[in-house]
Order: structure tokens, then C-alpha cells, then sequence
């Protein structure tokens, strides 16, 4: 027995709706599944992972370190720098009080200067000697008025230090030699050297104890450290043109 066309169509159009119903229902359940998956996606897409991090604070070390290492050079240059300029101005101001000395020698009063090499060790340990009176010459003026020895020279710290220091030597001239008072100038210098430039036969000589006439230029110089440069000064004798 034959259906009836209309039948027929009424079936297939019932049956296409309910397939469209199930796709629809299945899409609808599939959803939250795939918006679920997506987001777990996108949070693994936004993170780090452990090795991105060690990576990251590596660099983070290595940049912080770099600048700890110029801030430090830099702080240390800055130190060097302020101790290079305390040294300069400390022997500056030796240089001044060796020049004041020599300008305030006695015009005529012979036998007044000497200069005697020394060796401490290996290096230079020199002395220049001087008669003066209380004022600039002896570093004090509360002195009893009188003449008096000075010796700038270098002089042990203690009796067992290698370590010596510069200062002067002063005592009264009717006093012996022993009976000298010492004034530190400087501690802990490694080599002191003077030379005297003879006008007469145009050289530097190492001693003076010509009694009768004066040098006319003193050269100085201090060794803070064996392995540094010296300071060096030369240093005019005003009254060596009088005789």
C-alpha cells in the first residue's frame, strides 16, 4: 500500500527539524566545553615558565652585579683621588717650610748649612742641617732665645720598627749631640734625598760641608712608598750670593 504524498513530506520535515534540534542541543552542551578549554589556553599563554623565570633573574642578577662593580670602582677612584691630593698638600707644605728655612739662614754667619748622605737599608735616608733661632727654623717660638742645631732627617717610629718617619732633630748648639729634641712631620716615609747644586763647577753634589759658602739650590725628594714616584722639589738658597 502506497503512503500519501503529503504524508511523506510531513515525515521528512518532522524529521529534519529534530535532526537540527539535536545539533543545536549538542552545540549548545559543547560550549562551555570549548570556552572551558579556550581559557585554560589563554592563562597557559599569559604565564611563565620556571625556565623563563631562572632566566629572567639571571639577567636581573648579572645587571645588578655590573653596576655594584662601577658604583665600587668609582667610590675607590674617588678615594685614591682625595688621598693623591692630601699627599700633595702635605708635601707642598714640607716644601714651603724647607724654603722658608733657607730664605731665613744668616747672611753671614759662616758654616751655617750642611748636608751628609745616609743608607737605610737600600734606599736614601739623607739629612740637612741647619743653625737657626726660635721662630719658623725650629717650629716653635716659645723657645728661649739662643741659637740652635736643626736636622731634617728620617728617624725609626720605635727602636724595633723598621718603619721610619720624617721630622727634625733640634737642640741648643752649647748641647751635645744626643741631647736633641724630635718633631714628627711626616710618618711612615721610605727614602728621603738632598742635593746641592754647586755655582762654581755647575754639578749636583750629594754632600755640603763647604763652611765658607752656600749652595745655591737644594733639591729634595720623598719617597711615601719604595715603588712610587718620589715628590720632587728644587728649592732656591737666596743668600748663597753673598760671601
Amino acid at each position: 500500500m502506497r503512503a500519501h504524498p503529503h504524508c511523506s513530506r510531513r515525515q521528512s520535515w518532522v524529521a529534519g527539524l529534530a535532526g537540527a534540534l539535536r545539533a543545536l542541543t549538542c552545540a549548545r552542551a559543547a560550549a562551555p566545553a570549548r570556552r572551558l578549554l579556550g581559557s585554560r589556553r589563554l592563562i597557559g599563554r599569559c604565564g611563565f615558565t620556571i625556565l623563563e623565570i631562572m632566566v629572567g633573574v639571571g639577567v636581573v642578577g648579572l645587571v645588578l652585579i655590573t653596576m655594584y662593580k662601577l658604583v665600587a670602582a668609582q667610590l675607590q677612584a674617588l678615594q685614591v683621588s682625595k688621598e693623591a691630593q692630601t699627599q700633595a698638600s702635605v708635601m707642598d707644605g714640607l716644601a714651603k717650610y724647607l724654603q722658608g728655612v733657607l730664605a731665613g739662614l744668616p747672611v753671614r754667619q759662616p758654616d751655617c748649612l750642611r748636608g751628609i748622605p745616609h743608607v737605610f737599608g737600600l734606599a736614601p735616608a739623607d739629612e740637612i742641617q741647619w743653625l737657626g733661632r726660635p721662630g719658623l727654623s725650629i717650629l716653635t717660638a716659645a723657645a728661649p732665645e739662643s741659637d740652635y742645631a736643626v736636622t731634617l732627617t728620617l728617624q725609626p717610629s720605635t727602636t724595633t720598627s723598621r718603619q721610619q718617619d720624617l721630622g727634625i732633630r733640634r737642640r741648643l748648639t752649647t748641647e751635645v749631640d744626643s741631647a736633641y729634641e724630635w718633631v714628627t712631620l711626616l710618618p711612615d716615609i721610605a727614602a728621603l734625598e738632598f742635593r746641592y747644586f754647586h755655582p762654581s763647577i755647575g754639578a749636583w753634589l750629594e754632600r755640603w760641608d763647604d763652611a765658607n759658602s752656600r749652595p745655591a739650590l737644594v733639591r729634595m725628594k720623598v719617597w711615601r712608598r719604595a715603588n712610587q714616584e718620589p715628590y720632587e722639589v728644587v728649592l732656591p738658597v737666596p743668600s748663597h750670593k753673598i760671601q
